[in-house]
């Protein structure tokens, strides 16, 4: 092999290691982007995918995936927004390639936060919670309230309030009820029972195996924060 073929062949490995490096990761964070939709239930996803060199994705490696996504939806709740970063992770290239479709095989750390808005919030309790209607939702760092018409055997309608806490119980996110008025006058621990608790999220619907690490609730949201790391 003479020298100027040699410089030749050289000139194009470089080149194509150096389109590579900024090609391959752009591609597959696409393919990512578009799987992790079905998977998050979303209509936008962004995802960026980490390795250096990026000619290693290609084995279905990764440093790191960080993803954002919007409206996404788990059940009947919806995150109006939702950020993860997940380090040490490996896909199903077969299925991402042949299939848009994220597989995760196997993934070190996962850091997950989630945020609920008030109407968020309230359109599902309007939705899977029998009797209330018509909930309105107010959110503050000191409790959530929620304020409601609630129905008893389509025959009779009484205004409810119920203030409380989102709580966190391992995979389980739920509405802890504090306080419960019935036409406003405050009930005791018998007429509150039935919306003592209500179950909100169940993560183990999500993909990422996190349990909840913290809530953080401010004004007009609460946002989740989950890790997969031991408690």
């Amino acid at each position: 092999m003479s020298k100027r073929l040699a410089a030749i062949i050289l000139s194009l490995l470089l080149v194509l290691a150096v389109t590579g490096e900024w090609l391959l990761p752009s591609l597959l964070s696409q393919a990512v982007s578009h799987g992790l939709m079905d998977v998050l239930n979303s209509s936008q996803v962004v995802a960026r995918l980490e390795r250096r060199p990026a000619l290693l994705m290609l084995g279905g490696g990764f440093d790191t995936i960080t993803l954002d996504a919007v409206q996404a939806k788990t059940d009947k709740l919806t995150f109006s927004e939702l950020h993860a970063v997940l380090t040490d992770v490996r896909l199903d290239m077969e299925a991402l390639v042949s299939r848009r479709a994220v597989v995760l095989q196997s993934v070190g750390t996962v850091d997950l936060s989630a945020v609920i808005t008030a109407e968020e919030l309230a359109a599902y309790l309007n939705q899977s919670v029998k009797g209330i209607k018509n909930a309105v939702v107010t959110i503050t760092p000191e409790k959530v309230q929620v304020s409601s018409s609630f129905s008893i055997g389509g025959f009779a309608s009484l205004a409810i309030t119920l203030d409380g806490k989102i709580v966190g119980d391992g995979q389980k996110i739920k509405f802890v009820t504090e306080r419960f008025l019935l036409n406003n006058n405050l009930v005791g621990n018998l007429g509150g029972a039935v919306l003592a608790e209500i179950p909100l999220v169940d993560l183990k619907k999500l993909p990422f195996n996190v349990g909840v690490r913290d809530i953080v609730m401010e004004h007009g949201k609460v946002t989740l924060h989950t890790d997969n790391r031991p408690r």
